[in-house]
């Protein structure tokens, strides 16, 4: 049923895979607590309390992969934080 909420252009531009990312469920939701400066996993499922772990996992991955986000791993510790991208400011507005 997700499948069929989204949007698919069929590109390889990275505009348009962008957009198809930005598009699914959870992930705008995602940018916004980003962009608000929340950057670890626990907070940004702490802020959206509905959102399983693996499909937050998931969507931030998909985040990374476009170039929207980047993963960064928090020297000696056992977690990451996640920043929104250059690019990835050009998506969301700024308050």
């Amino acid at each position: 049923a997700e499948e069929a909420m989204s949007i698919r252009y069929g590109q390889f531009c990275p505009v348009a895979k962008a957009a198809e990312v930005l598009g699914e469920r959870w992930t705008i939701l995602i940018m916004r607590e980003l962009v608000l400066g929340t950057t670890r996993f626990s907070d940004l499922q702490r802020a959206l309390s509905r959102i399983s772990p693996s499909l937050l996992t998931k969507r931030l991955n998909e985040l990374r992969d476009c170039g929207l986000v980047i993963q960064k791993k928090v020297p000696e510790q056992q977690r990451s934080e996640y920043r929104v991208t250059a690019a990835g400011a050009t998506f969301c507005p700024s308050s």
